[in-house]
């Protein structure tokens, strides 16, 4: 799923957004902190690692919100910089913004391991979860606290597989995660047992890609073929690559076209309509155009064009990728700590049979990699078994999930046609048809799609009910912790009473016995004849 999204659309430059931002007022700078992480968070396992967090308090209130994103497969700058919608909202809402770097990713990578042939053996999304939830409780549980609440209520942001991690956080940790805002978040890819309910098959994805492309697929085509024909030195000249291998990557029948093919595939995800970084505004379009007859390019020179848009390559050739070119579409076993997780617990079951690209997915074969690499087997199953696939919109509550229509990712989403008269009615469903990869994350601009705009004024919306109701049931129980300590206050006071006059009464008849006693003896005693005579 990273693919292009992590090597270059959360690479952004924010020049001209921050000029066009349709909010003035949006968290800019961010504190660097790190964590002693547990490794395992085993009681009896003492091993810990160094893990990156971005922190800005600058508008945080008393015991206001807890913005949390849910970092991914990425370093977490990267994010931060891709996020500006979460950074826009933390001033209107008084919230700590935090951003949470995932294990061996960017700077957050464990030593252990290294060298042992199992580099990245506490790499599960179960342990990605439990750090979050960890350095969350320090935070919201700042200051004295209720049992069992958080003296800051928590909402939790991410994009993509980071929207996949913030709707399995609230799962796992309701107690703790207030509302959970999931963009992009393909969790029915996960969950293929249940794809015939939901219209989906093993070709969604790639069918998605080349609709994005339309009438401008046998153009491309044609200049995949001639690819094939052109010698291969003029191929690493041409797309400035730095060896073959990065023309046909993990392709079986090294096919020098899967470069381009890895290039066109990827684009959609980043089908925005302005500039991010070295990619144009509409930029499925502009490849196009790199294509038509009005184009002063040759169909090799316009592909090469192309390549070098989406990937960036600015400066020097272009190293192979670890995973990708030639692989699964939208990424899958290969070195590196995502193609690890392919290999483990979130590998996709894609195939293709379009003009783009023709690809059969063979398990047989994502399992010998996986075995050649790190010695183990996909679990494909894992995800949906543990967190609930399809069936979580009907066992969750105060969760947003949205998508957009132009992102290939967006088959595998949890989509308002299917879901929206299910379940609690404070989750919320969000289709955008001018959507890509969860542009509704992203610094909200002039120029926005109406649809974009409508949804994530559907997500601030969401949000301001979920702290309400948050705020509602902490004031319900406050006020029933004071009636209860004014009802325990005047028991015991009765209580006192009550054992105050036990002891007080006994007392008081003992005394007037005793004086009855004494009033009786002295009566006797000036009854007697000797005090007679004394007293004639």
């Amino acid at each position: 799923m990273r693919s292009i999204v992590s090597l270059v659309a959360i690479l952004v430059s924010l020049n001209l957004a921050i000029a066009l931002t349709t909010d003035p007022l949006v968290v800019e700078e961010y504190e660097t902190i790190y964590i002693n992480q547990s490794l395992t968070h085993e009681p009896n396992d003492d091993r810990t690692f160094e893990q990156r967090y971005l922190i800005n308090d600058t508008f945080w209130e008393p015991r206001g919100p807890i913005f949390f994103y849910t970092g991914n497969e990425g370093p977490i700058e990267a994010f931060w910089e891709g996020n500006g919608f979460l950074r826009s909202l933390a001033p209107k809402f008084g919230a700590l913004v935090l951003f949470g770097e995932s294990r061996y990713y960017g700077r957050s990578v464990p030593l252990l391991g290294t060298g042992t042939g199992k580099p990245y053996e506490f790499l599960t999304t179960e342990l990605i979860l439990a750090d979050y939830a960890s350095v969350l409780r320090r935070y919201a549980y700042a200051g004295d606290r209720q049992e069992g609440r958080t003296n800051s209520p928590v909402i939790s942001f991410g994009g993509s597989y980071g929207g996949t991690l913030t709707t399995f956080l609230r799962a796992s940790y309701p107690e703790l995660v207030t509302g959970a805002i999931a963009a992009s978040a393909p969790i029915g890819y996960y969950d293929p047992d249940r794809w015939s309910e939901f219209t989906v098959s093993s070709y969604t994805f790639s069918e998605i890609v080349a609709e994005n492309y339309g009438e401008c697929l046998d153009s491309l085509h044609a200049a995949m073929d001639e690819i094939r024909a052109t010698d291969i030195n003029t191929l690493i000249s041409v797309f400035d690559v730095c060896s073959p291998e990065a023309l046909y990557g993990n392709a079986t029948d090294g096919d020098l076209a899967a470069l381009f093919q890895y290039a066109l595939e990827s684009l959609p995800q980043q089908n925005y309509p302005y500039p991010v970084g070295n990619i144009p505004g509409q930029p499925v379009d502009a490849v196009c155009a790199m294509f038509s007859s009005k184009s002063d390019l040759d169909r090799v020179e316009a592909a090469a064009t192309a390549t070098r848009m989406v990937f960036g390559n600015e400066v020097g050739c272009l190293e192979p990728f670890s995973e990708g070119v030639g692989g699964v579409p939208g990424d899958g076993p290969g070195l590196g700590p995502w193609g690890y997780q392919s290999c483990t617990e979130t590998l996709h079951l894609f195939s293709s049979v379009s003009l783009l690209r023709n690809y059969t997915f063979n398990i047989t074969a994502q399992n010998d990699i996986c075995q050649g690499l790190y010695g183990v087997t996909p679990n494909r199953s894992k995800l949906t078994s543990v967190y609930g696939g399809y069936n979580l919109p009907h066992t969750l509550s105060n969760v947003f999930w949205s998508n957009g229509e132009l992102d290939p990712w967006h088959g595998g989403g949890f989509l308002p046609r299917y879901f929206e008269t299910v379940g609690d009615d404070t989750n919320h469903f969000c289709l955008m048809p001018n959507g890509a990869h969860h542009i509704d994350l992203r610094l909200p601009v002039i120029g926005d799609p109406p649809d974009v705009q409508a949804c994530r004024a559907s997500q601030e919306e969401a949000i301001s009910l979920w702290l309400s109701s948050y705020d509602s049931e902490e004031h319900v129980s406050t006020s029933w912790i004071s009636t209860m300590a004014w009802f325990a206050l005047s028991f015991c006071i009765v209580t006192l009473a009550f054992g105050a006059i036990q002891y007080v009464v006994p007392w008081i008849n003992r005394c007037r016995t005793s004086v009855e006693v004494d009033k009786v003896e002295l009566t006797n005693e000036l009854s007697s004849p000797l005090l007679e005579g004394v007293a004639a």
